[in-house]
């Protein structure tokens, strides 16, 4: 039965995560010195749903995220649904073909993913005709962005690691669960 509540806490769990980090997003990094070295975690919340998740509970993940970030900004109607659900869909394919086993790979997908969500986000603008003055922003940012990424990525996924391993999402924590179960079971 707990194992079953742990489990079920997990999904609610990375919306809350996604929620608290919009907030801490919008807040700490409010001040224009601290732009450029502004992660976006949900970011990393979308490519850990496109290697550790299943590819329905995934994407389903990937669109709530989406909506909450296009909830929050002043966006265009689908921006971040269509820059995310992209990444989402590609991270998982070279998630699938290609090896990510260490840091140094994972410091690699981690700018890739920055890179290419700014400019996803930059060519659905210019599709819409609402890219006037964001080229320069966007290059401006580009590098420094895409770097604090990289460098943030190893530390975020250790922690969504221990999340996943704490509600009983990893094979992993499941095996060591139902092992101390069946243990605390025998007579003695």
């Amino acid at each position: 039965m707990k194992a079953r509540m742990l489990k079920l806490l997990n999904l609610p769990g990375m919306i809350l995560l996604a929620l608290v980090s919009l907030a801490l997003q919008g807040t700490l990094f409010n001040n224009p010195s601290l732009a450029f070295f502004q992660p976006d975690i949900i970011l990393f919340l979308v490519l850990w749903c496109a290697m550790k998740r299943e590819f329905v509970e995934g994407g389903l993940l990937t669109l709530a995220f989406g909506h909450l970030v296009e909830i929050k900004s002043a966006a265009p109607a689908g921006l971040f649904l269509c820059t995310y659900m992209a990444l989402f869909l590609t991270a998982r394919f070279l998630y699938r073909n290609f090896q990510v086993l260490n840091k140094r790979s994972l410091v690699v997908v981690g700018i890739g993913a920055a890179l290419m969500t700014q400019l996803t986000i930059l060519l659905v603008l210019f599709l819409l005709d609402k890219a006037d003055n964001q080229w320069f922003h966007t290059l401006q940012l580009l590098a420094p962005t895409s770097i604090a990424h990289g460098l943030l990525i190893p530390f975020v996924f250790r922690f969504l690691h221990s999340f996943d391993y704490r509600t009983l999402k990893s094979p992993d924590a499941e095996y060591r669960y139902e092992r101390d179960f069946h243990l605390d079971e025998e007579p003695i």
